[in-house]
């Protein structure tokens, strides 16, 4: 669930894919170099002796702004060679397998989400939203963005569907900026 903001230039043919696999922070840099931009969402988190480490928010998914045609060829370019390229699968929609165009809108939620300063998103004034209810963020960096309501650790939060990939959970959004989308 995700409202669509088209970014790009009318006569841009590039679009986001993502992909899986195997090899993310090889892929990444692989990647870089043949397409117009990579995003790979990490984090940074310090292990057991305090050392820092950077790890895959999303484990072995990348995203990739390319043609149609490129992301096509990349993925078969793994499959016959994968010795001296990357192999990656391209995600599909399962109904008619073709490839998935990720909207420029959630990959702006994405790289939003993991900037590193966002933090726990909480609801309060529990009696107006219920869990499973959809609702619209109406202000802030994040309106426009449907999702739904659903309690994790005795919290609201708002979570956001980018279909067939993941979901995420929006970080802290006032009451006053979300709206019911009625059914």
């Amino acid at each position: 669930m995700y409202t669509l903001m088209n970014t790009d230039t009318p006569n841009d043919t590039t679009q986001w894919f993502a992909i899986r696999t195997r090899q993310d922070f090889r892929a990444e840099e692989v990647l870089a170099s043949r397409c117009q931009e990579v995003f790979f969402p990490k984090e940074s988190v310090t292990v057991k002796g305090g050392k820092d480490r950077v790890r895959a928010l999303i484990p072995h998914v990348l995203f990739i702004r390319t043609t149609r045609d490129n992301a096509l060829a990349l993925e078969a370019e793994g499959r016959r060679n994968p010795d001296c390229s990357i192999p990656l699968w391209i995600y599909r929609y399962p109904k008619d397998d073709a490839i998935q165009v990720i909207p420029p809108a959630s990959i702006g939620l994405l790289r939003l989400l993991s900037s590193g300063d966002t933090g726990e998103c909480r609801i309060y004034n529990p009696q107006h939203f219920t869990p499973g209810q959809r609702v619209r963020v109406i202000g802030g960096i994040f309106a426009g963005y449907e999702g739904f309501v659903k309690r994790i650790s005795k919290n609201r939060h708002v979570i956001v569907r980018i279909e067939g990939i993941c979901m995420v959970v929006l970080p802290f959004i006032h009451p006053d900026l979300l709206e019911v989308i009625p059914d």
